[in-house]
């Protein structure tokens, strides 16, 4: 069963660009120039299918979350996370905490439904984001849940911190494409500083809370390694995927900085696996 959904899984994040891509543009492209996407009609039409692959991949993880850490656990994260994201970007558009202050979605760009003017993308994507995260560090830690069950709480500030880093990539992206802005722009293209802060108190606070609530389970050693460690494996190459879209845009700080993110998550997973 893993090795199916493996195969569909791996099938998903290499065709499911292309796909994008080739509708956005009309054809196939490496390369997309920046653009008015409000006026671009093709936008949309792809914006749609990312709407698809993100629910696709959401259930690829609910799945693959059930068979190595058990129902209870899988249904109790997806229940916290997805929760207190979208609380917190509730929180964060009506009164201007959290994240640095007053935002708002563009909801002509964002596909699907919204609640309270925050599109059902952003909280999936929350918690989608932890779960790679708990999933890399699982792999780089060799123990599952080692950093949750430690007595010691500064653990938890290490995924939150990649957390951070990888949204130092996106969300220069998604202010340059007007997919959200603040009534205040910040200084960092866009973004204000303090909006990290947010994310890190945001993602600290998901696994605080998970950690209270989890149930012991114990790892089938007969499953497949790479489909174990599959949204880890993701999430290593995630940074270098969103920095063509940072070139792509001029942003080239972001840009580099996925590369390199992506260059470190691969060498520290391989030499904590040798």
């Amino acid at each position: 069963m893993e090795k199916i959904l493996f195969y569909i899984f791996v099938s998903l994040v290499i065709t499911v660009p292309l796909f994008y891509r080739t509708i956005r543009l009309g054809k196939v492209s490496w390369f997309v120039g920046k653009d008015d996407l409000e006026t671009n009609s093709n936008f949309i039409k792809a914006e749609r299918l990312r709407f698809i692959q993100i629910n696709i991949g959401y259930l690829y993880f609910f799945l693959h979350g059930s068979m190595i850490w058990g129902w209870l656990n899988v249904i109790t994260f997806v229940t916290i996370s997805f929760s207190i994201g979208i609380v917190m970007e509730i929180i964060g558009t009506r009164t201007g905490l959290i994240f640095g202050g007053k935002y708002e979605f563009n909801l002509k760009l964002s596909p699907g439904p919204s609640i309270s003017g925050i599109p059902l993308i952003i909280p999936l994507s929350w918690s989608g984001l932890t779960y790679m995260i708990l999933n890399y560090f699982e792999l780089v830690l060799g123990g599952s849940f080692y950093f949750l069950s430690n007595q010691n709480i500064t653990l938890l500030f290490l995924p939150s911190i990649l957390m951070v880093l990888l949204d130092l990539i996106l969300d220069p992206i998604a202010v340059d494409e007007k997919r959200w802005s603040w009534k205040k722009s910040g200084a960092y293209y866009g973004v204000p500083f303090l909006n990290f802060v947010g994310w890190l108190f945001t993602t600290f606070l998901i696994l605080f809370v998970f950690r209270l609530f989890q149930f012991d389970f114990k790892i089938d050693k007969e499953i497949d390694f790479f489909f174990m460690h599959s949204p880890g494996i993701l999430f290593c190459l995630l940074p270098a995927i969103a920095s063509r879209p940072c070139f792509e845009r001029g942003l080239k700080v972001p840009g580099f900085l996925g590369l390199l993110l992506s260059l470190g998550l691969v060498a520290l997973a391989v030499t904590q696996n040798n």
